[in-house]
């Protein structure tokens, strides 16, 4: 019983791991596209083929590749979701901790760091 017990706490562990070190690489990834002209569809998806995931979709389609975390649970990584990301259209971002986010598609299409309080409906998603 002991086994069992410390071999399911080790692959809970190992999963935080993973699922933390996959966030810095997704999030190194969007930094690296900084001043990049795109889209924020195009944002995530570079900086999701970082962990090997080839994805590419409207903006809610994104939720689908994690699990819901509440803002205060957000790590850099995590993607964000937004119904009306304040232009009246939905957007997708990557947070980078500290009420920022990487975004895609402002100011001409320009790729930045800004704050990740914009629009409304914010949905922070872990990604598997």
């Amino acid at each position: 019983m002991t086994d069992i017990t410390q071999t399911s706490t080790q692959e809970t562990e190992n999963s935080e791991v993973s699922s933390s070190s996959k966030g810095t690489a997704i999030y190194q990834a969007a930094l690296s596209q900084v001043g990049a002209i795109q889209d924020c569809t195009m944002l995530v998806t570079n900086a999701l083929k970082a962990v090997g995931i080839n994805y590419h979709n409207w903006p809610i389609g994104y939720m689908s590749l994690g699990t819901v975390v509440s803002a205060s649970e957000a790590q850099p990584g995590d993607l964000i979701y937004y119904a009306n990301g304040g232009t009246g259209y939905a957007h997708i971002a990557v947070y980078a901790g500290n009420g920022k986010a990487v975004h895609g598609g402002w100011l001409g299409n320009q790729t930045v760091v800004n704050t990740a309080n914009v629009g409304s409906g914010a949905v922070y998603i872990r990604v598997k």
